[in-house]
């Protein structure tokens, strides 16, 4: 009687069966890495607008002049703080702020629910708007900085008028 040998090699099936596998698995990772780096450059860019809107509060007892980004500029002169990278690039900033606010001292009685900047579909110098403006460009969402200084991602645009 003659023992038969078990060959060490693997079949066909079990290796385009290994290879299906690792197919699904990259393809998982990838999406998951892209929906990762769309939060990083949403969270990036909420931070930015933070910081204008630091640099725009100092002075928003005053008034919030035409010529906004002269001072946001002087926080951050050698970063793109006024630009979000996911917004269009062909201006100073991408960036605007609320038109109801500019120009005059403001009276709120609601600084939590008074929209300072948003992200606009625009590009330009100085840029001011209201709600038909707004750029839903993080995943369907925008990120919005109110007088008291909070930064929200919202995927509904809320009421500019204080």
């Amino acid at each position: 009687m003659r023992l038969r040998r078990q060959p060490n090699a693997f079949t066909l099936i079990e290796i385009l069966v290994v290879i299906a596998v690792i197919m699904v698995l990259a393809s998982i990772m990838l999406v998951v890495g892209v929906r990762a780096r769309l939060s990083a450059r949403a969270a990036g860019c909420a931070n930015n607008m933070h910081q204008i809107g630091l640099a725009l509060g100092m002075h928003a007892d005053r008034g919030i002049s035409e010529d906004w980004t002269h001072s946001a500029k002087k926080l951050r002169p050698d970063d793109d703080v006024l630009l979000c990278p996911q917004g269009p690039q062909d201006g100073q900033t991408n960036y605007a702020v609320n038109k109801y606010l500019i120009g005059k001292p403001l009276y709120v009685t609601d600084s939590g629910e008074t929209v300072l900047l948003y992200e606009s579909k625009r590009a330009g110098d100085s840029l001011t708007g209201d709600q038909r403006d707004v750029d839903l460009r993080h995943s369907g969402a925008a990120n919005f900085v109110y007088l008291d200084g909070h930064v929200e991602r919202l995927k509904q645009i809320p009421p500019f008028k204080p």
